[in-house]
């Protein structure tokens, strides 16, 4: 009987994980994207700025059909297939936030960037993001 009842306890690794990925992986990089956007000029504006509207694109994708009641019409499909893309698995939802991330990042290596305090941070989210999600693979 004691299996049974460890049969419905909850993994917390794997909650924290599904918590972040949910909430606040893809609206974070988002939000340094954005802010990269104003203080950044050339190139890297240009990379900033499709990476915030990567992430805009996911967000609305994630929240606006839920809302406006479309889940079960077409648009509503199309917004799942657009979170749920996986990298390694089908279904998994982590392709959105990888091509966020790898958008960022690439701002960071083109012409006149500033703020290196936006690619640390970009740095540390992403190491625990996805450090994380390998940890949950295994």
């Amino acid at each position: 009987m004691n299996n049974f009842s460890t049969l419905f306890e909850p993994n917390y690794t794997i909650l924290t994980f599904l918590m972040i990925k949910t909430f606040f992986y893809i609206e974070t990089i988002g939000a340094l994207a954005l802010i990269r956007t104003f203080v950044a000029t050339g190139p890297s504006r240009m990379i900033a700025c499709a990476a915030f509207l990567l992430a805009l694109i996911g967000v609305a994708a994630k929240y606006i059909p839920p809302l406006a009641g479309l889940s079960g019409e077409m648009p509503g499909r199309i917004a799942s297939q657009i979170v749920n893309q996986g990298i390694i698995t089908a279904g998994s939802g982590m392709a959105l936030p990888f091509a966020v991330s790898i958008l960022f990042a690439m701002s960071w290596r083109m012409r006149r960037h500033r703020w290196w305090a936006l690619d640390a941070l970009h740095l540390l989210c992403a190491l625990g993001f996805f450090g994380l999600w390998l940890y949950t693979l295994s």
